[in-house]
């Protein structure tokens, strides 16, 4: 396991907590492209990137559910994205440590105020992390089906 401290280097693994609506069984891709959308509105807008986790630091990917209510955490899948992938659409990935969950990075220029000024030039970039995502390799856990 890595340490948060170490490099985050282009053969890594980020993972991304997503909600059951965005888990579509009926589209391609599975996970939807609004998956990778800046939170804008409501409670904790994404002023610093959207959160991923590295896989590296983590003893299990269901730890990034920590943050998550139990009572609540069938409602999440888990989905994994490649660094490479990121820096190729030109994003980088920067540590921001949480110390609920070790390995919380951020996509800066995936904020709120840079999506909300411009959503044109993300819509591509969000297809193309959801394609990724979608592969069933990438696709570590699903949510229930149903809400409860």
């Amino acid at each position: 396991m890595k340490s948060e401290a170490d490099p985050i280097t282009d053969d890594e693994w980020l993972l991304r907590r997503v909600r059951r609506e965005m888990f579509r069984t009926d589209k391609v891709p599975v996970i939807s492209p609004n998956a990778f959308e800046p939170r804008v509105k409501g409670r904790d807008p994404d002023t610093d990137g959207i959160s991923f986790y590295r896989l590296a630091c983590l003893t299990d990917p269901s730890d990034v559910l920590a943050t998550v209510p139990p009572e609540r955490q069938d409602e999440y899948g888990i989905v994994r994205v490649s660094v490479s992938l990121l820096k190729s659409l030109g994003l980088s990935v920067v540590s921001k440590p949480d110390h609920r969950v070790r390995g919380h990075v951020v996509i800066p220029e995936l904020t709120a105020a840079a999506y909300q000024s411009d959503k044109v030039r993300f819509t591509p970039i969000k297809y193309k992390l959801a394609t990724e995502a979608s592969m069933e390799e990438n696709i570590l856990r699903r949510p229930s089906i149903e809400s409860k």
